[in-house]
């Protein structure tokens, strides 16, 4: 297995495992995962998309089409309990969806040896965090980002009063 495809398999898994959990919540959108708040489903779905396609502009240089979203789902902003306050949930989900689908569709666009070169924006704020450094990291870490928030959808389905599901 090649690095490239490791990497596609761990973008495939990670998704996948987080996907499953998501589209289950559509009716419990709002659903903190503990007593004490958290972040709820329209959150991590909302957070999930447009943190993908905004680590993805960084790779590629191009705009995060979700940069509307970033008052609501950026990473530091806090969940609320108002539905006014989001986008219908089928259409933060059909985003999450589109954002791993283009992620895809450049690891599949590249070889090797592109890994290793640095992503077209470096923000100041990461200029020393060795997963922004190259784009073979920083596609890593967006593995690794939505399987980080999959555990608070599992929480949220369980304060819903939902089981596991079989995978």
């Amino acid at each position: 297995m090649t690095t490239i495809e490791t990497i596609k398999a761990a973008l495939e898994l990670c998704y996948n495992w987080t996907h499953r959990l998501a589209a289950d919540c559509k009716d419990i959108a709002l659903t903190f995962p503990t007593p004490n708040g958290g972040n709820h489903p329209m959150w991590v779905v909302g957070h999930a998309a447009h943190a993908s396609a905004g680590l993805l502009s960084l790779i590629d240089g191009r705009p995060n089409p979700y940069a509307e979203w970033d008052a609501i789902f950026q990473g530091g902003t806090q969940p609320v309990a108002d539905p006014t306050k989001y986008p219908p949930y089928e259409e933060v989900l059909a985003a999450y969806e589109a954002s791993h689908r283009a992620l895809i569709e450049y690891v599949d666009s590249i070889d090797e040896s592109k890994l290793d070169d640095p992503p077209a924006v470096v923000m100041e704020a990461f200029a020393d965090n060795p997963d922004f450094k190259t784009i073979g990291r920083l596609l890593l870490f967006i593995a690794m980002h939505d399987m980080s928030h999959r555990g608070q959808l599992a929480d949220a389905r369980r304060a819903a009063g939902r089981g596991p599901l079989d995978f």
